[in-house]
């Protein structure tokens, strides 16, 4: 097959270097970039269009999951593989709806990454035989697009504010750049958390995400004092 072009996010450097070192063994497989964190795998991602992500589950900030979730949505062509520690079957459930094709444990050998690697190229699924089997087929329900009716509507400030939190800014650091209070500030905060259902900031950066209300690239030069 052609060498195919993969993306390893991961937030331990030992796990993404020891990936690496298995994969491109022989010349099947180019590393083409790697992430320590969900937010910075969506900021490089664009740009590389990789064929295929390995993503794990638990990172700081948006989890794999939300990410695959995120991935599916805006680069359907993106093939994901879940490789993770995790066999309970909530993760395996959660990762399937979400857009994975195939859902690895960590103490997986080369010889099956590279076949789970073919499989997915070919359009098939796979799940790691010592997780709970049988899931795939009931997990394709449920999931549809939203329509305009079910999104969520935030004002100019609002907007401002959630492209701050996606950009990792604190209340303070928000209300000085906006030039206004930091207890306006929370009260935004929490009004946005109310119009899009949510009660932490991450699952606020994963909703605004999936309704296209920020981009990858917000970041502070969205910002600006207007009221």
């Amino acid at each position: 097959m052609d060498t195919v072009r993969v993306m390893i996010v991961d937030d331990h450097l030992v796990v993404r270097e020891g990936l690496k070192q298995l994969l491109e063994i022989g010349n099947e497989i180019e590393v083409v970039a790697e992430a320590s964190s969900g937010l910075e795998c969506l900021q490089i991602i664009g740009e590389l269009v990789p064929d295929i992500v390995f993503m794990d589950i638990s990172m700081p900030g948006i989890s794999g999951i939300e990410i695959t979730r995120l991935l599916t949505e805006k680069l359907p062509s993106v093939k994901i593989i879940i490789l993770t520690i995790y066999d309970d079957d909530q993760y395996v459930t959660e990762a399937i709806k979400a857009g994975a094709k195939a859902y690895l444990l960590k103490n997986t050998t080369r010889k099956q990454l590279m076949e789970v690697v073919r499989h997915v190229l070919r359009g098939r699924a796979f799940l790691d035989p010592n997780v709970t089997t049988g899931v795939f087929g009931e997990l394709k329900r449920g999931s549809h697009t939203l329509s305009q009716e079910e999104k969520a509507f935030l004002t100019t400030r609002e907007l401002e504010i959630i492209k701050a939190i996606v950009d990792g800014l604190k209340d303070k650091d928000i209300a000085d750049t906006l030039s206004i209070s930091e207890h306006t500030v929370r009260s935004h905060v929490k009004s946005i958390f109310r119009k899009l259902k949510v009660s932490s900031r991450s699952q606020a950066v994963t909703k605004a995400f999936e309704q296209g209300l920020v981009s990858y690239q917000s970041g502070r030069k969205h910002l600006n004092s207007d009221v």
